[in-house]
């Protein structure tokens, strides 16, 4: 027996906010959300049950550390609005190569001149600025990702692999378990693998978030206490 929890987290509303701290004022509040499922998950009112969590969590890259990469060896220009003098837009251009524009951040603008690097190796290199999952690792497991930001995609149906210019790719999508969950996945057997962890479409438009999957094999009985305790008798 377990349980199957699907949630949807608080997404960032603001690019130019989520550059400001390292961590995010919105990973903080995904943080407490987050915390307060799984207190009420684990509830000592009721039975304790492996669990998967599953959904669009809206984790996002450390905004300022991925910037900060992203531009090492740009010049910022700052943008403010002539009535509030709010900003209102951050202009990164190289130091050298005639300034060449390299990055536009807006409230909803990430306009990042080469998504190349968001797709290469599938993204993994940016892996690293994916830390809002890291305060639940003792609460939480995730399978290795092995598959490019699930967020935001192009709705746009002839440009399936193409990301919109209105926040930097992340990982929202993603499919956590407890540990003992994690114990009730079969092992690979013979080389075979039986465990995937993926996302649905890689070619296609699905809209602005890719699906993502885990599919996976578990024991007959598996998650519950007495599953491999057999009685029997010998009738005389």
């Amino acid at each position: 027996a377990f349980d199957l929890v699907n949630i949807h987290l608080f997404h960032d509303a603001s690019n130019l906010i989520a550059w400001e701290t390292s961590p995010s004022v919105y990973s903080g509040i995904r943080h407490k959300a987050l915390g307060y499922v799984l207190d009420r998950i684990i509830d000592q009112r009721f039975e304790k049950v492996s669990y998967f969590v599953f959904g669009d969590f809206n984790f996002r890259l450390d905004a300022k550390a991925v910037v900060e990469t992203l531009c090492a060896k740009a010049t910022m220009q700052t943008i403010r609005a002539a009535d509030t003098n709010e900003v209102v837009k951050l202009i990164f251009r190289e130091s050298d190569n005639d300034r060449k524009v390299m990055l536009q951040l807006e409230k909803k603008l990430f306009d990042y001149f080469n998504q190349d690097v968001f797709r290469d190796n599938n993204g993994t290199a940016l892996l690293e600025f994916d830390r809002e999952l890291s305060v639940f690792k003792d609460r939480l497991y995730e399978l290795d990702i092995s598959f490019p930001p699930s967020y935001p995609y192009s709705e746009d149906s002839s440009q399936g692999k193409q990301y919109m210019n209105t926040r930097c790719p992340a990982w929202c999508d993603r499919i956590l378990m407890s540990h003992s969950a994690k114990e009730l996945i079969l092992k690979v057997k013979n080389d075979e693998k039986i465990v995937i962890y993926d996302h649905i479409g890689p070619n296609v438009c699905m809209g602005d978030h890719k699906p993502v999957f885990l599919s996976f094999r578990i024991a007959a009985g598996a998650g519950k206490p007495i599953a491999n305790v057999h009685k029997c008798c010998v009738v005389q």
